[in-house]
């Protein structure tokens, strides 16, 4: 039976990829595991693999085209398989524009049919080193004019239009759009499109599960100390501690010694997961990505800090690697920067549990009983009640809180 090879989606922000390089051709012989092509995409660069062993009977999308996640890369027939019909190859010219939507009711994209994909025309096809210098040099994508395949925008193109001479901008115009019916006009219309679309998607699969979310206000003055404490430290490692290190370290230790909750749902089956790789949300300018930190529960606090940075380094250069957004097997989540106190996070499929972190307050609270000023933060974790039922979920979240009041474990 002919095995599809399709292109996979390596994370969350990953929509499309663009096939740089063909490392094996038709007629090749191929093992599982073997490199077949190279692909670009906007957060992640890497290789797709065989997924079966045979020969590379048909090669579907040639180089330089980008299409979209799930499409059929290339066809491989097993030892003794003959007479299969085999799809024809992509032209290699480029995708005409999408027609304008019509106008009245449709289809989102987070109610879109599962498997049903957005049209990849009209899309800029950029390289990510494109990408990054453009943004380097401050140069306007819209402004330049591809010479890769396709029209596909290299970095070349970027260097030359920001040596062009510059030509004065007309005046922006004001468009105002017409109010449905009696309604309010409108300013802007923002396309679903792209790594909003998949957040919508996902968040709308997310919405589908049964969860339940449990609140504890945690005392983390001996965390908010310990921090402190790990300023000087760290000085030798120029590393700054934040909370949220603290945090991502107290989650790891947590979970390893609460297993049921690094685990993933998966069809009919609960699957216990024997690495904790906790993954902690970050916010970038066209939505959100879940970068991974595998094997946390073995690492100390100053690994995981190490770990963040260098993601969170290749997040601001566009040079993710797969193995950064992927096999996460719990997450966490902190909106302490923009003063939220708590929040019910939601879950990100197959993950059963998901940990929300508020902003830490200092406050009077009743300590060793006595009123004393005390700095106190809210963690929130949402569980798929399928997989866990909330005693356990609850042991998890003490844990973790109790990791946070006392941290000396923490301490280089």
């Amino acid at each position: 039976m002919p095995t599809n090879v399709l292109l996979p989606q390596w994370g969350m922000g990953m929509n499309d990829g663009t096939i740089v390089k063909w490392l094996k051709q038709e007629g090749d012989a191929v093992e599982v595991g073997d490199p077949l092509c190279e692909v670009e995409s906007a957060k992640v660069n890497s290789e797709v693999e065989s997924p079966g062993a045979g020969t590379l009977a048909r090669i579907v999308v040639p180089e330089g085209k980008t299409v979209d996640t799930g499409t059929l890369l290339a066809v491989l027939l097993a030892e003794g398989e003959e007479g299969v019909d085999l799809p024809e190859p992509m032209s290699d010219a480029p995708m005409a524009p999408a027609a304008p939507p019509a106008r009245g009711p449709g289809i989102s994209a987070a109610n879109r049919p599962a498997g049903r994909k957005e049209p990849a025309a009209g899309r800029r096809q950029i390289t990510p080193i494109a990408r990054k210098v453009a943004r380097e040099l401050g140069v306007e994508i819209d402004a330049v004019t591809g010479s890769g395949p396709g029209g596909r925008i290299l970095e070349e193109d970027v260097r030359a239009a920001a040596a062009a001479p510059a030509v004065p901008a007309a005046p922006a115009a004001t468009v105002s759009y017409p109010a449905a019916e009696d309604g309010p006009a409108i300013t802007e219309t923002i396309p679903l499109t792209g790594l909003r679309a998949t957040i919508a998607r996902r968040m709308s699969d997310s919405g589908a599960i049964p969860t339940v979310t449990l609140t504890t206000e945690a005392d983390v003055t001996e965390a908010v100390a310990m921090q402190r404490q790990l300023v000087g430290e760290w000085r030798a490692h120029r590393l700054r501690p934040q909370f949220q290190d603290l945090v991502l370290s107290a989650a790891a230790r947590a979970l390893k010694d609460h297993p049921k909750m690094n685990a993933h749902f998966a069809g009919d089956e609960i699957r216990i997961l024997s690495e904790v790789n906790v993954a902690f949300a970050v916010a970038v300018p066209d939505g959100l990505i879940v970068p991974v930190i595998h094997n946390a529960d073995g690492m100390t606090t100053l690994d995981i800090a190490r770990r963040v940075r260098e993601v969170m380094s290749r997040v601001k250069s566009n040079e993710l690697h797969v193995d950064d957004l992927t096999q996460g097997t719990f997450s966490v989540t902190n909106l302490g920067s923009v003063n939220i106190d708590a929040f019910d996070p939601l879950l990100d499929p197959p993950q059963v549990g998901i940990l929300g972190v508020g902003r830490v307050v200092q406050k009077p609270v009743v300590h060793e009983g006595e009123i004393a000023v005390r700095s106190m933060c809210w963690l929130s974790l949402t569980f798929d009640h399928r997989a866990v039922d909330g005693y356990p979920a609850g042991e998890l979240l003490k844990a973790v809180s109790g990791n946070l009041a006392a941290p000396g474990w923490m301490a280089s």
